[in-house]
């Protein structure tokens, strides 16, 4: 794991490297790569903003000047962080973000499932209350059984949306034989088609936006037998929840715009939460052929989306409470902040805490795996 992580974090200093620097050469203390990775590692260990990074810096100015060679000995400043975040090219930052996911991690083996979804960044909101509103959303390709982003693409709401911009990142994708799994915002015509021109497959909610398909699977599931079931409970939080997951092989095509649909999903949920009969149900459609157990799965695992990165960049990186609302500083700030996490997860930590409480103050422990 080790060896591994030392061609990782290698590799991203590499990239790094190529960013172009907007600042001008007289005055220029410290490389742009070096202020980028302090940013980094002052997140990892919980410094997020301009000045807590900078205080990051300040209280570890002796182990820096070590690691990075910092000349005279000086950290970069609270406000050569607060420029370079607010000044650094986003569009640059981004595609050596990808650049660097696609080299590191998008060939590994293990990567068959990838949730996507799109994350709007609350700090970057305004006009909160008119048809003027506009904010930054990211969308990411994340993979299901390692917690690594392995794609994202910037987006203002005003702009383009959601379901565009995902479009244009699967026909963009050099991924093959891969599974994604989308929410009912793109059970449209268009991507599952491109997902299966990729080279892909797909497992998408189906709700009524798509009115005519989905009277068509209620009345295919309500009259037909499933040629697998599933069931699991789930007794927890206040819950008695029994899940039922129906799976129907499609034999006749719905039309000819649906004809790569292979399998109708039921899911069924029913018993008593908080003292309270509930029962709900739901429908998906997929492009692959497989057993209730592994859609099961699978359909519970496209939320580790919200849980391992919307969550943690929310509540542990707090990127919709920052002190402050620049859209650059913002969105770059979210990409290194999406570095962070992978470089968590590249080491192992599932749970972004524990990597944290394993780093302990001791970041130096990651440049001593790179020396």
């Amino acid at each position: 794991m080790l060896t591994l992580f030392f061609h990782i974090m290698f590799r991203l200093i590499e990239k790094l490297k190529k960013v172009k620097d907007f600042r001008q050469a007289s005055g220029r203390r410290h490389q742009l790569w070096v202020v980028l990775l302090i940013i980094i590692l002052g997140i990892m260990q919980s410094y997020i903003g301009y000045r807590p990074i900078g205080d990051f810096a300040k209280y570890n100015q002796a182990l820096l000047t070590k690691y990075f060679k910092l000349p005279g000995g000086k950290v970069p400043s609270y406000s050569t962080i607060r420029r370079v975040l607010m000044e650094l090219d986003l569009s640059e930052l981004l595609n050596i973000f990808n650049e660097w996911a696609k080299e590191e991690y998008q060939n590994k083996e293990g990567l068959e499932w990838i949730a996507v979804d799109g994350k709007s960044l609350r700090s970057t909101v305004i006009n909160h209350d008119d048809a003027t509103q506009n904010f930054v959303m990211f969308a990411s390709f994340f993979s299901q059984e390692t917690g690594i982003v392995l794609h994202l693409e910037k987006w203002e709401n005003k702009e383009s949306s959601e379901v565009h911009q995902v479009q244009d990142m699967i026909r963009d994708t050099e991924l093959t034989d891969k599974n994604f799994t989308l929410d009912a915002l793109h059970s449209n015509r268009v991507t599952p088609q491109e997902i299966i021109d990729s080279n892909n497959d797909y497992l998408i909610t189906l709700k009524a936006n798509q009115l005519n398909l989905y009277k068509h699977v209620e009345e295919v599931t309500k009259n037909s037998q499933p040629v697998s079931v599933n069931e699991d409970n789930d007794r927890s939080h206040g819950r008695d929840i029994l899940r039922l997951i129906s799976v129907f092989n499609v034999t006749q095509p719905f039309n000819a715009v649906w004809e790569h649909i292979k399998s109708y999903i039921k899911v069924e949920r029913y018993g008593e939460r908080e003292g309270k009969e509930y029962y709900h149900s739901a429908y998906y459609i997929s492009s692959l052929v497989e057993n209730a157990q592994t859609f099961a799965e699978k359909i519970r695992g496209h939320w580790k989306i919200e849980n391992q990165l919307h969550w943690v960049k929310d509540v542990i990186f707090k990127e919709d409470t920052l002190p402050f609302s620049d859209v650059q500083a913002v969105s770059n700030l979210s990409i290194l902040q999406t570095i962070a996490l992978n470089l968590f997860r590249g080491l192992g930590f599932l749970s972004i805490t524990q990597g944290q409480r394993w780093l302990d103050n001791r970041w130096f422990r990651l440049c001593d795996l790179i020396e």
